[in-house]
């Protein structure tokens, strides 16, 4: 008896092909990365706000202080080893400003000065603040020494460009022609507020 054998042949299965993760590579790649973003990512000071933002003359007005900070050009204001605080004024035009800024910008060429009252003793701190620029961008201010942690009066008084105490107004043009002309300058105005001061830890920059 003639036996017939039947021979079945299966498909050879592929080799395996050992699958590289792409972590260990990347994990350099990703702490350098996150290492240079922190590098390049300026620290914010932390701000205190001496009173509620106010509108005025198509203006938002904004009172602030932080740590003394160091500024450029040296000597400008007192160095931060001998200030307190450092006081500001930030000034953005509202919609429909009447001098012709657009919304959420910087008026510039403006006169800011303030008073400082503590009122356990009346002693008095004033001056004017100085048009800067910082990490949260452009704003009046100035480094100032208080008579030690209490309760303090303020009043910032805003002078527009063309008010007689403020001699960099003069410099500062005003179209008043039909076609192109804004409104006049708003009269000089008073705002006042009152904070308490107990010390803000380490002086610093931005």
């Amino acid at each position: 008896m003639r036996v017939t054998c039947i021979c079945i042949t299966f498909p050879q299965r592929p080799p395996m092909i050992k699958r590289q993760t792409t972590l260990p590579v990347l994990a350099p790649a990703l702490a350098l990365a996150a290492g240079l973003f922190a590098a390049s990512t300026p620290a914010l000071a932390v701000e205190y706000p001496i009173g509620a933002p106010e509108n005025r003359y198509g203006m938002e007005i904004g009172a602030v202080y932080l740590q003394a900070v160091r500024m450029e050009p040296d000597g400008m204001m007192a160095q931060p080893e001998q200030s307190d605080i450092h006081i500001e004024a930030d000034i953005k035009a509202l919609q429909g400003n009447p001098n012709g800024y657009p919304e959420g910008s910087w008026i510039p060429y403006l006169l800011v000065s303030y008073e400082l009252i503590k009122e356990d003793t009346g002693e008095v701190i004033k001056g004017d603040m100085m048009p800067m620029v910082a990490s949260d961008g452009p704003h009046y201010g100035d480094n100032i020494k208080l008579k030690g942690p209490g309760k303090y009066k303020v009043t910032y008084t805003v002078y527009p460009p063309n008010a007689p105490e403020n001699q960099a107004g003069k410099h500062y043009g005003r179209h008043t022609d039909r076609a192109t002309g804004v409104r006049p300058w708003f009269p000089a105005f008073k705002l006042n507020y009152e904070f308490v001061f107990a010390g803000i830890g380490k002086k610093g920059g931005y």
